[in-house]
């Protein structure tokens, strides 16, 4: 069985390429600037094979399939956020958002999809495009309002591949990223969402997984904000 996880060997796209590792997959973990922590997690997982791939290169993107039969899953993990005023952003910051995050998704399942009859592909979304946008993030709301979009188009596409496609879109993650932004405005942010606490990265994978196996329809959009009660 095959895995790809795109921005596979950093944070929570890092606990999708474990997870899945412990469920017997071969996985290819994409990065893009995860030099060391790729180099370290091919190191200690054979198994485990990271590729650099710049979301934004369909060349790139289409190298890392070139020489892969069947994808069992794929899960759109890779993004990118850039917080700042409206009137700081600029188009060709807001196109790169854009570009990475939506685009970039667009561009994975179109190249996979010939790969990946009878299987599964997960969109990371944002509960950013249920209610808890912010200004601030305008383009990456942008970006992950496209995905849930782009779930629903795809889902109908490839009907006739019997392939699921469905987005998740989760609340605020206990990543490095997160933990370093302002204590004040995270704390209103969990505010905003109801959100208790951070979401543990590894439990949120896992049930991000098994959701992705159990019977949920293709064109779900499924927003998860807490898994402590999940095993």
């Amino acid at each position: 069985m095959l895995a790809i996880v795109t921005g596979g060997c950093h944070g929570l796209g890092k606990c999708f390429s474990l997870e899945l590792l412990n469920r017997g997959y071969d996985v290819i973990a994409t990065y893009n600037n995860s030099v060391e922590e790729a180099n370290e997690l091919m190191t200690k997982y054979p198994n485990i094979k990271c590729i650099k791939c710049n979301n934004e290169s369909d060349l790139d993107i289409e190298n890392v399939l070139a020489n892969i039969e069947h994808i069992d899953i794929l899960i759109n993990n890779a993004g990118i956020a850039n917080d700042n005023y409206f009137y700081d952003k600029t188009r060709e910051e807001f196109l790169h958002i854009l570009n990475v995050n939506l685009v970039g998704t667009f561009s994975w399942i179109k190249y996979a999809s010939s790969k990946i009859k009878d299987g599964i592909i997960v969109n990371i979304s944002s509960n950013n495009t249920l209610g808890n946008h912010n200004p601030l993030s305008m383009d990456y709301d942008a970006s992950k309002a496209g995905i849930n979009i782009l779930t629903l188009d795809y889902a109908e596409a490839l009907k006739e591949n019997s392939t699921k496609v469905i987005a998740i879109a989760p609340g605020w993650i206990n990543t490095e990223s997160i933990r370093e932004m302002n204590p004040h405005f995270l704390k209103e942010e969990l505010k905003k969402s109801n959100q208790e606490k951070l979401i543990g990265p590894d439990l949120l994978a896992k049930k991000i997984i098994d959701i992705a196996y159990s019977d949920i329809e293709s064109g779900s959009i499924i927003e998860i904000k807490e898994v402590d009660d999940y095993e």
